[in-house]
């Protein structure tokens, strides 16, 4: 059903109560003024009829003809007052009358006031006369001679002149009536208005304040009721917009702190449906967040272990932890840790998981054991060596054989060269770890007098293998390095190149500038490197064959050192290589080295 409005609620019964309510009086005058009226006639026509009465009565007793003088009397009376006046005998024969003539009038017996009156009452009686074609009022008396009726004397009023002044009472309250009206309508109009109109207002601020829009204010209006409404109304939105502000702030906090945590949440109800996951959450099982809410944890985490997890935690109040690994790309180690989730009421409504990744912890666990373990080995072998040689030694000058000791000297020396170098370069690489980037001294460096710096180091043992290098580098490229780092990053990569390569076979070094970066390339053409090994073999003593590696002084770590000299560079290292056709290690260092960036 469509809606009025208020004022057409107000208006239209302010103006029937005052229609009905006029109308009730206007009628209530008219019947009231028309029985005045009528009853003042009927009191005049009595009092007519009651003076003509005894003399009436004297005529009949005492006139020589008293039908004549009746009838002359009736109408002298007719003349002077205009009341019509008819003397009727006992038998209905009307014997005078102000108007007619008796002779051609009919017999008045049945005329209700001549029958009351026949009875010694007074009868009353109105209505149309053919006569006088007019409606009349009669009041009839008997004329009394001791108790018996002599005749009756009627007297009579036209009521068609009542009629007219009634008429025209009415008409004049019906003119009243349509001004009062009129002023009662425009005067409901401007109430009805003054009431709906703040109705309205509020109603206008009401739908501001239900989009949210609670700096609205309601207008107060003049009436007490509706000011203190108004006023309510606003001290509500005031209370509103302060609590919405502060469940905002509140929310825009949660989540800055939500989405800026690196460990996974989510929480879930008791059904299992998601209610919230941060975007750390959401990479781990490669989905966005924004897709994720009320959507079942188990559509996106198909893992069966995760899914027990799930299981144990909605069914118990304590705390579980587990770790689990998550398949993908690269395979996730989790530690998982779940809690209850309770509202108000300390109703359960779900659980809360938070996801840490310690897969980079235990990678570096691993790390450190292997470490670990790969320096004792290294130290082991030339220590076992050394001490048996040791050994051998003391029995030789035991028995005075002092003249072949020198061989086993010499390998003595041999492996405690080998020990120093690799505590040498585990000192290095240590170094490298904890050097922060700012305490490196870079500066615009010319790249030819690195590498032939690096290649006047290495120069004994290229002679000693009769190699030849070959240096192609302008002499004008210049790049943002330290040059203590970058030359022992070369001189690693050429090391590697001499002791990897045949003896007589060539090194290439060769260096170019483009807009972004500069390159240096240092080609061999020794016993290469199979593919499965070439992206393992930047890692701490990672030997493609460990006995030639060791046979030839290699400490494995070597090309460990130049990857942390590049990345500390901001550049990168990468190596192409043919088993048996040899190596070309690449480096590509920035123009110029912004030290807040970069990985280690």
């Amino acid at each position: 059903m469509k809606k009025k409005k208020l004022i057409w609620h107000i208006f239209p019964s302010f103006l029937v109560i005052t229609v009905l309510s006029l109308s009730a009086v206007a009628s209530y005058s008219t019947s009231y003024f028309k029985k005045f009226f009528l009853k003042n006639s009927e009191k005049e026509l009595t009092i007519r009829a009651k003076f003509l009465q005894k003399k009436f009565a004297d005529i009949l007793k005492e006139g020589a003809d008293p039908y004549r003088q009746i009838d002359l009397h009736c109408k002298d009376i007719g003349k002077m007052t205009g009341t019509r006046v008819t003397v009727i005998l006992p038998s209905g024969v009307v014997i005078g009358d102000s108007f007619g003539d008796i002779k051609i009038m009919g017999n008045h017996m049945k005329r209700p006031e001549i029958k009351e009156a026949l009875k010694s009452k007074k009868g009353v009686s109105m209505r149309f006369s053919a006569t006088l074609d007019k409606n009349m009022m009669y009041i009839a008396l008997p004329v009394l001679n001791e108790s018996s009726v002599m005749a009756v004397i009627r007297a009579s009023l036209s009521i068609s002149t009542i009629d007219n002044e009634i008429k025209s009472v009415r008409n004049n309250i019906l003119l009243a009536l349509l001004l009062v009206v009129f002023a009662a309508a425009v005067t409901s109009l401007y109430v009805s208005r003054r009431i709906s109109r703040p109705v309205e207002q509020m109603k206008t601020c009401a739908a501001e304040f239900a989009k949210g829009n609670f700096t609205a204010r309601l207008p107060v209006p003049e009436s007490e009721e509706l000011s203190e409404l108004a006023v309510t109304m606003n001290q509500m939105a005031q209370n509103l917009y302060e609590k919405i502000k502060d469940f905002k702030n509140r929310s825009i906090e949660l989540e800055a702190v939500h989405s800026s945590m690196q460990e996974g949440v989510i929480a879930i109800d008791k059904n299992e449906r998601i209610i919230t996951i941060n975007d750390a959450a959401a990479k781990i099982f490669g989905f966005s967040a924004s897709k994720l809410k009320n959507r079942y944890i188990l559509e996106i985490a198909r893992n069966i272990e995760f899914q027990e997890f799930i299981q144990k935690a909605l069914s118990t109040h304590e705390p579980v932890k587990e770790d689990i690994q998550i398949a993908g790309d690269e395979d996730l180690l989790l530690h998982i840790h779940s809690t209850a989730l309770y509202e108000c009421g300390n109703k359960r409504m779900g659980t809360l998981i938070i996801f840490h990744d310690i897969t980079r912890i235990r990678r570096l666990e691993r790390m450190h054991k292997d470490f670990a373990a790969n320096v004792s080995h290294e130290l082991k072998t030339p220590l076992t060596t050394i001490k048996g040689f040791i050994e051998t030694l003391q029995q030789m000058i035991a028995n005075n054989e002092v003249k072949e000791s020198e061989g086993f000297l010499n390998i003595i020396e041999k492996n405690v060269n080998r020990m120093i170098d690799l505590i040498n370069d585990l000192l290095v690489l240590s170094r490298l770890e904890r050097l922060q980037r700012t305490n490196i001294h870079l500066q615009d460096q010319n790249i030819a007098a690195l590498i032939q710096g690096a290649v006047n180091t290495c120069h004994s043992k290229i002679q000693e293998k009769k190699m030849s290098v070959k240096i192609d580098c302008p002499e004008d490229i210049i790049a943002m390095v330290d040059p203590i780092l970058m030359e022992q990053a070369i001189i690693n990569l050429v090391d590697n190149a001499v002791k990897y390569s045949l003896e007589g076979n060539p090194i290439e070094i060769s260096a170019l500038k483009n807009d972004t970066v500069v390159q240096i390339q240092i080609k061999d053409s020794g016993i290469g490197i199979q593919p499965e090994h070439q992206s393992k073999i930047f890692n701490r003593f990672y030997r493609v064959d460990k006995a030639r590696s060791r046979n030839m002084g290699g400490t494995g770590l070597g090309l460990a050192i130049v990857k942390h000299i590049v990345q500390y560079h901001n550049g990168k290292i990468d190596v192409e290589s043919t088993k048996g056709r040899g190596s070309c290690f690449n480096i590509s260092l920035p123009h110029s080295v912004n030290l807040g960036s970069g990985s280690n």
